[in-house]
């Protein structure tokens, strides 16, 4: 007999555990779409060594969840699979309320709205510079050249620019590389033949990382304090003691992680769509020739952040004790994820919700109930402003210069990196550089594949992100 706790969940798909687990594996958008059509806007999904997983796509219920209370609902033990990412000390994985906002705190002078322009001008240098070697009119990987670009940007933002800062770049590129592999979130591969060297390499490149950060921490521990995030965190208290190397150097990789990777993704999934939608692209490459404000461009950021399936979900809320959220009380050990994806992709808040049209939000911002790309309570993304600056400022200047031309007939389909969904392939497009200016910009050619590979020659699908 199942616990009473898993006869009251939502519906459950009538699969195994093991397809239900290989379905969020590999189609995470198909899957979870299809329960919603199935099932509607509360459903379970049942995977290897996790406790049943309730999705919610209803605004209020998605709203009770992310402003509960951790006596409640715990958003630490939802974030304990990327801890060999980030590492165990990190405050994302924590639920001390005290020390997260004494985090925050340290950390916020770097990363708010005031600090834009300054920020701005390092993410155009640094963009301009890597654009550089970006080559043209042929198809490229645009996934690894903005991952390069968001890493560097992070990495001088918080620890500078000089030589051994730069060294860590390949050593973090080639950590995360490993991000893309399920032996980093599904332990039980751990120590199975074929999976366990690939666990050995990826601790070995995570010690190499650790123990290059806590020398650039050392080395910064030294110097004077003015404007230093380093300095910010090791001024942090917790239990009333400062914060120890190894605890400084996970909150670090912790803010490299989070505000490289979601970035690039977003980046990434924003020039595909720009890619898959022509008449889209034309309009804001006219607005930047024209250089008379950013209108288009800001809803061009609003509609890929809606649209790009980056984050599927917020963090997940371990249920601590019995909690109503809507029409459903749960009890543990279930853990409860607040569906933005799906809550943004909703016909009955965004019409035509699988079409990429920035013109939904000329008017004015989205409703904050139904707009939640950042997460929202006190789980509320940190980095919000940095990241969307950071949008914003690569799309404009990469577009200046170069349009963007669809590779493939069909939109890539997404693939995990770790709590994240990416281009599978690696965002492939084609920079067409855009001649004389004086003149304008050339039109758009309609988008189509480019030597497509056999199984990219099939009927386009809509040119949203509807996989």
């Amino acid at each position: 007999m199942q616990p009473a706790s898993t006869r009251e969940l939502p519906p459950v798909p009538p699969l195994p555990v093991w397809a239900q687990t290989l379905a969020l594996r590999h189609w995470p958008i198909r899957y979870l779409g299809w329960c919603r059509s199935r099932y509607g806007p509360r459903f379970t999904v049942r995977v290897l060594d996790l406790p049943p997983l309730v999705f919610l796509t209803d605004a209020s219920e998605i709203e009770a969840v992310l402003t509960a209370p951790t006596g409640t609902l715990r958003p630490g033990a939802g974030t304990e699979l990327i801890a060999p990412l980030i590492g165990e000390r990190s405050f994302i994985l924590s639920d001390d309320d005290d020390y997260r906002r004494a985090l925050r705190k340290a950390i916020a002078p770097f990363v708010r709205k005031r600090a834009g322009e300054d920020n701005r001008a390092l993410i155009e240098a640094v963009t301009r510079q890597e654009l550089a070697g970006w080559p043209c009119d042929r198809t490229i990987a645009l996934y690894p050249r903005l991952s390069r670009v968001t890493l560097r940007v992070i990495l001088t933002l918080l620890l500078g620019g000089d030589a051994e800062v730069r060294r860590l770049e390949p050593q973090l590129l080639a950590m995360l590389d490993f991000a893309r592999s399920p032996v980093v979130q599904v332990p039980r591969l751990r120590q199975l033949p074929g999976w366990r060297s690939s666990w050995r390499r990826f601790q070995l490149q995570r010690l190499r990382v650790t123990n290059a950060l806590s020398e650039v921490i050392a080395r910064q521990a030294t110097q004077p304090k003015e404007a230093c995030p380093v300095h910010a965190l090791l001024d942090v208290r917790r239990d009333g003691a400062t914060l120890s190397s190894g605890e400084v150097a996970d909150n670090l990789l912790s803010l490299i992680v989070a505000g490289h990777e979601t970035t690039a993704s977003t980046l990434a999934w924003a020039f595909l769509l720009l890619a898959q939608n022509p008449a889209v692209q034309q309009r804001l490459l006219d607005e930047i020739d024209r250089g008379e404000g950013t209108q288009y461009l800001d809803a061009t950021v609003l509609e890929a952040l809606r649209c790009g399936p980056v984050f599927l979900f917020a963090i997940p809320r371990a249920v601590v004790e019995r909690v109503q959220a809507g029409v459903h009380s749960y009890s543990p050990p279930a853990q409860l994820l607040a569906c933005t994806y799906l809550l943004q992709n909703d016909p009955a808040h965004y019409p035509e919700p699988h079409a990429f049209r920035p013109e939904r939000f000329l008017d004015g911002a989205p409703s904050r109930l139904v707009w939640k790309p950042w997460g929202g309570g006190r789980r509320r993304c940190l980095g919000q402003h940095l990241a969307e600056l950071e949008i914003r400022t690569v799309l404009r200047t990469v577009l200046a210069h170069h349009r963007v031309v669809a590779a493939r007939s069909r939109i890539e389909r997404a693939a995990w990196r770790s709590a994240i969904l990416a281009p599978r392939s690696g965002a492939y497009v084609v920079l067409e550089a855009r001649d004389g200016q004086a003149g304008g910009p050339r039109r758009l050619p309609k988008a189509g594949c480019t030597r497509p590979r056999r199984d990219d020659r099939r009927p386009e699908t809509p040119p949203g992100i509807h996989i």
